[in-house]
């Protein structure tokens, strides 16, 4: 009986010693296989055969970027998307010749169409190795990254790995430019209205105010009625390409600001010193020309070039706006408005720099002197003009 006894736990432990072998073994063989899995994956000669999903199609580049709500909108505008140059392409037809809506001395606009119908301009500069357009870009990118404002234009994304170029994708405002409204141009619109007028140079000294402002420090250097766009939503001061950073209401050198011909401080051609006050000087020259209608810059009688201040202050400042005031508009302005609008006009370009009022001061100045066709102004007579510069 006790053989018997001995003999059933000789087995049993016999099992239980082959089982565990065989376990052993398993995992070791596993162990070996998962080594040599390992190291043929990490070796290039070796093939292994591995489960790979299929690729998922394309999703047509940038075109799904434009934000479906607002508050998508308001975090791309904070944040704006980097494009590659493949997108910038993409988006541009291959920079089609037929999306061209403007074009400037370093710079091409194109007007571009999102997935959900969006219109965007997208801005595309070429350096080809110039050292000052390169510089202008990165500035206006930088700004437009760091700068909000209702009344300045936004950016949306950008792409600014190229070697040869780079490209700003921002809001597009249909209304073309004040420039267009007022001398006629690509957009073909009745004049432009006293009342609309005033509320457009309220706008853009909001705009230049908020750049001045001593957080921001920054001198726009190209104020102009073509560097003012208009829409439904209001108007837009862009082109941040030469504008400077840093100054305080003391002037201090710099060669960045230059300004368009009729808009430029004469102080500043003179001393090659810029500062905010050559701001207020352009601003100047701008109120002038919504009040009279005529061009900054223009030809006289003898075929020279013949300024809008060399034009008009004499008699501004002898007889105030009498007679001045675009015959466009006929009888319907205001007529104490134009006065006193022109009145702050004169201070602007006022010879010495210290002389002349800064943007907060000029921009309370018109919210009281216009204030009643400021209140009545109305932008929506641009919202059908969107269908003349739409790429279908």
């Amino acid at each position: 009986m006790a053989m018997d006894v001995a003999m059933v736990l000789a087995i049993i432990f016999f099992c239980i010693l082959m089982l565990s072998s065989a376990a052993i073994a398993f995992l070791l063989i596993r162990y070996c296989l998962r080594r040599r899995t390992s190291s043929s994956a990490a070796d290039p000669e070796v093939a292994v055969p591995v489960a790979v999903a299929p690729p998922e199609p394309e999703e047509e580049p940038v075109l799904s970027l434009f934000p479906s709500s607002e508050k998508e909108k308001e975090t791309l505008l904070l944040e704006p998307r980097r494009l590659t140059w493949r997108e910038v392409e993409a988006l541009t037809g291959g920079f089609d010749e037929a999306a061209v809506v403007g074009r400037g001395g370093s710079s091409i606009v194109y007007l571009a169409r999102l997935r959900r119908g969006a219109p965007v301009a997208v801005k595309v500069h070429r350096w080809c190795g110039g050292e000052r357009r390169l510089r202008a870009f990165r500035q206006e990118l930088d700004l437009l990254r760091r700068i909000h404002h209702p009344h300045i234009v936004a950016l949306l994304a950008y792409s600014d790995d190229h070697e040869e170029g780079g490209a700003l994708v921002l809001e597009y405002l249909a209304g073309g430019t004040l420039a267009d409204r007022l001398h006629g141009g690509a957009i073909i619109a009745p004049p432009l209205p006293w009342a609309q007028r005033m509320r457009i140079v309220h706008d853009v000294a909001c705009a230049l105010e908020h750049l001045h402002d001593a957080s921001t420090g920054v001198v726009h250097g190209d104020v102009s009625s073509s560097n003012v766009l208009l829409d439904g939503g209001g108007a837009r001061l862009c082109d941040l390409g030469s504008s400077c950073e840093g100054f305080s209401a003391a002037v201090a050198p710099s060669r960045a600001a230059v300004g368009s011909p009729g808009y430029a401080d004469p102080f500043f051609l003179r001393t090659g010193i810029v500062s905010k006050k050559s701001d207020v000087y352009s601003f100047g020259v701008l109120l002038l020309e919504a009040i009279t209608g005529m061009p900054a810059a223009g030809s006289g009688l003898d075929g020279t070039s013949e300024y809008l201040t060399a034009r008009v202050l004499p008699r501004v400042r002898r007889q105030g706006v009498d007679g001045l005031v675009d015959s466009m508009l006929g009888e319907d302005y205001d007529v104490e408005e134009a006065g006193d609008v022109a009145r702050i006009a004169v201070e602007c370009v006022a010879a010495q720099p210290g002389l002349r009022p800064t943007m907060d001061q000029v921009r309370v100045a018109i919210a009281e002197k216009a204030a009643r066709s400021i209140a009545k102004a109305d932008y929506g007579h641009h919202i059908q003009l969107s269908k003349l510069l739409e790429i279908t």
